[in-house]
């Protein structure tokens, strides 16, 4: 084949692919995408990942030990005093003629929460066994039910010292009702009660918590 003819089948290819690709504009992007793709096959890049050295973490040289948490010393029940069966091994057994002496109601212990530790609940009058009492600073909390005739209704009581029959303080509750009376001594005692139309009543020794924190848990 001469030169002459081989250019004439050469430009005749250009011809009929010039055409092809005016009357089927969308091989062009094909064509492209293809030459596209093997050049970035031929331009991957093998990837190595190397492992990133282990750090040990530092281990401390004191462990954290929590304190333990105390536990808190909760009060006894309160210890119920009782009558005495024998009366007459007291100094004084009587109450005083006068116990308008006594006065009113003291002011209450207000100054901090007070701890019960011992009472007496009785609807009739008598001399109960002695009981002891380590507390500073403590007072009696007096309640009287009356409601059948509370009128007539009278409660009277002394506080007397178990060796002397020392007066320590008194009440005397007219028609019913409440009163307080506060306390600085210490040591055993026990208690003249006489009552008259009451239904009940309940009196409750209570002490302030610092006192009872620092005095003898005991009462006998």
């Amino acid at each position: 084949m001469d030169k002459g003819d081989i250019l004439t089948v050469a430009v005749g290819l250009v011809v009929i692919l010039v055409i092809a690709l005016i009357a089927n504009p969308g091989m062009i992007p094909q064509l492209a995408g293809q030459k596209g793709s093997a050049a970035v096959q031929q331009a991957q890049v093998t990837v190595v990942q190397t492992p990133l050295p282990t750090v040990p973490l530092p281990t401390p040289s004191r462990i954290y030990t929590p304190s333990p948490v105390p536990t808190p010393i909760l009060p006894p029940q309160p210890y119920r005093i009782t009558y005495t069966a024998n009366p007459f091994q007291y100094p004084l057994i009587r109450l005083p003629a006068h116990m308008e002496t006594f006065g009113a109601s003291d002011i209450p212990l207000r100054e901090n929460a007070t701890i019960p530790f011992a009472y007496i609940q009785e609807s009739q009058g008598g001399l109960t066994n002695t009981f002891s009492v380590p507390y500073e600073l403590w007072q009696l909390n007096i309640s009287v039910t009356a409601t059948r005739q509370p009128q007539y209704a009278m409660f009277k009581m002394v506080l007397c010292d178990a060796k002397t029959g020392a007066i320590f303080t008194g009440a005397e509750i007219q028609n019913g009702g409440s009163m307080y009376k506060v306390v600085r001594y210490t040591g055993k005692m026990y208690m003249i009660i006489s009552v008259d139309h009451v239904d009940s009543f309940t009196i409750t020794l209570e002490t302030p918590l610092p006192y009872y924190e620092k005095g003898a848990a005991s009462i006998t």
